[in-house]
């Protein structure tokens, strides 16, 4: 099986659920179980549309993601001319933080890059400087959807996308969000934590934490935490191990020679991946094959980062987890949240149209 025909399939299969306004069904951002609105996974499947047209050339996937496009371009995915309204858990910000965002703004500088059309690169840039950058903490605030500032995404997995986002909407000649995604980058090296065996912290303690008085708050909150807690936060961490190496892919695109990329620290966190601990516990984790798609994003980290010792360990083991082979379609067996599993298969259009050897029942 090849990568593209899980694309092009899955594509296939999810054309008779768009809806009339040109939306995607919502999920509930899996294992979080927050209810969503139809705009992330409308916003996924814009980019699974326009690869399937890229690589078939059929139009009627064309059309449907015209239909995703205009969906993201109304007053109902972005109601109050601010940010995009991703979920409406009253605990919770709206937006999805940053990374919520990010979803949306990756598929529209995608889009721009098949239509040409300003108005959807317009809408990207402007939604992306709306969200302050802090050049202090290397960090960015989230803003509500009624325009609103509410502080900043302290989840360094979605800065870091933000970034990766950033630096290909700068690819279009904005120098603001050029300072602001270099300015970032380029202090990566020092923000961004692991754990000795190399896994990238979802949490890590100092990030945001300039003072003092914060730093001392950051140790204290690090010592109170029970074994448990330490466990779990690091099981989590290896099913977003993949996410936030995915988004370094990105980022590698855009500055290739970045000094991060030579060091010792980003060699061991691909060199992890390699091991069998390290395949056993993504087995294990909640966050992993139940919610990100490891076989797409470690295969694009092996692909950019470690190609010669690129294997299809993941891919293959995430196929027969993850598609489903009478459908023809990827995620929509999925346990916790059928809907955006089978969007997220636009991770794949990154990959190489690789070759992989599966096992059919």
């Amino acid at each position: 099986m090849k990568v593209y025909s899980i694309i092009t399939q899955t594509s296939e299969f999810a054309l008779a659920s768009q809806n009339s306004d040109g939306s995607m069904p919502a999920g509930h951002n899996g294992p979080y179980k927050d209810p969503e609105t139809p705009v992330r996974n409308t916003s996924h499947w814009l980019v699974a549309f326009l690869k399937s047209w890229e690589i078939t050339t059929d139009q009627k996937f064309r059309v449907a993601a015209e239909k995703c496009l205009g969906y993201l371009l109304s007053g109902a995915a972005r109601p109050m001319g601010a940010s995009f309204w991703h979920r409406s858990n009253p605990k919770k910000d709206f937006t999805n933080g940053v990374m919520g965002q990010a979803w949306t703004l990756e598929a529209l500088e995608y889009a721009f890059r098949f239509f040409g059309d300003d108005q959807i690169l317009r809408l990207a840039e402007e939604v992306y400087k709306l969200h302050p950058y802090d050049a202090d903490h290397k960090a960015w605030k989230i803003v509500n959807v009624d325009g609103s500032i509410r502080g900043f995404d302290v989840t360094f997995n979605h800065q870091l996308w933000y970034a990766a986002i950033g630096s290909r909407l700068a690819t279009h000649g904005d120098l603001d969000i050029k300072c602001q995604a270099q300015d970032f980058i380029s202090a990566i090296k020092n923000n961004i934590k692991m754990y000795p065996d190399g896994v990238i912290m979802h949490l890590p303690t100092m990030y945001l934490r300039t003072t003092m008085k914060k730093k001392l708050g950051g140790v204290v909150s690090k010592i109170r935490t029970t074994k448990n807690q330490s466990n779990a936060i690091y099981m989590k961490s290896v099913g977003y191990h993949g996410f936030n190496l995915y988004a370094l892919g990105i980022i590698k695109e855009q500055y290739p020679e970045l000094e991060f990329f030579l060091s010792k620290e980003f060699q061991k966190m691909i060199e992890v991946i390699r091991t069998d601990r390290f395949k056993n516990q993504l087995d294990n984790s909640t966050y992993s094959y139940d919610y990100n798609p490891p076989g797409f994003e470690l295969g694009f980290a092996q692909q950019k980062f470690d190609s010669e010792n690129f294997d299809e360990y993941f891919l293959k083991k995430d196929i027969m987890k993850s598609f489903d082979q009478d459908a023809e379609a990827w995620g929509i067996k999925n346990k916790f949240d059928p809907a955006t599993a089978s969007a997220r298969v636009y991770e794949a259009c990154q990959l190489e149209n690789v070759a992989i050897s599966i096992d059919v029942p």
